[in-house]
């Protein structure tokens, strides 16, 4: 899939019929707004707070570590790669900032992702964005250090953890890439660029197909009931299915162009007086 413009649900749904006949897999990631940054929790909220990623491994991963073994009730080994992995996964989808970005191994649930949270009423965005990431290739071709202790330089490393502690990432098909870098995408076009090859793609698909994919989507299995499996998971996608609504709002293009007209001035015949 090329970088492109705004592309329709069913050229998407081509592209992943494609990726399934080639037998090609691919870590896939969904934005509800075009203009999000590929950015972990932990560089959007450390620097303000003057985190530095040492602090987070020596100082607040021990922490954490103490308080979440006394709740599991066992002792998490953070010097095991899997264990230390499985606990990062563990607090990224417990709401903790982490270097972790999730992917999917489906383009089906990134797109389902990145249309969940486009609100219907005022959207954002005039298209949400999926991220398409070769990390076959990107693995062969960088190093893919797990631990956080290395700091010489910059990586993007991926990684699927162990659904220990956290069940969900089955049927997610969630995988995880960790990083030390602040903008990941920038990274990951500047290296493309050095070794002269492709990793990240990109697709754009308008916001205002959300209605219609995402009963598309329920009707494949995909919904929060399935990918959240608990009773927060069955109301959600009962209220999804009850009380979501038909069309979605204007989009800011569409507040920008509905203004303009508003503001044109007229033209009025003005009557002349003798």
């Amino acid at each position: 899939m090329a970088n492109q413009g705004p592309i329709t649900w069913e050229r998407y749904k081509s592209w992943v019929s494609q990726l399934a006949k080639d037998h090609a897999y691919y870590y896939c990631r969904g934005h509800a707004n075009e203009h999000w940054k590929l950015q972990t929790s932990f560089h959007r909220l450390a620097s303000p707070a003057g985190i530095t990623l040492e602090d987070y491994r020596t100082t607040i991963i021990p922490e954490l570590h103490y308080h979440i073994c006394a709740q599991a009730n066992e002792i998490i080994n953070l010097q095991c790669p899997e264990e230390f992995g499985a606990f990062l996964a563990l607090l990224q989808h417990h709401g903790f900032p982490t270097p972790l970005l999730d992917w999917t191994l489906s383009p089906y649930i990134a797109a389902y992702f990145a249309f969940r949270e486009v609100n219907d009423t005022s959207p954002e965005s005039d298209n949400v964005r999926i991220f398409v990431f070769d990390y076959v290739n990107w693995s062969r071709h960088f190093s893919q250090p797990l631990d956080l202790s290395e700091m010489k330089i910059k990586y993007v490393s991926v990684f699927r953890p162990y659904a220990k502690y956290n069940p969900r990432l089955i049927p997610q098909q969630g995988v995880f890439t960790v990083t030390n870098v602040d903008d990941m995408e920038e990274y990951i076009l500047r290296r493309s660029t050095d070794v002269n090859k492709k990793f990240l793609f990109k697709a754009l698909l308008s916001v205002k197909e959300k209605p219609h994919i995402m009963r598309e989507l329920n009707l494949m299995g995909i919904n929060e009931m399935s990918l959240f499996p608990s009773v927060d998971g069955i109301c959600r996608a009962m209220r999804a299915r009850f009380f979501s609504q038909k069309t979605v709002g204007l989009t800011p293009s569409e507040w920008i162009d509905f203004i303009r007209t508003q503001s044109t001035p007229k033209t009025e015949n003005k009557k002349i007086e003798g």
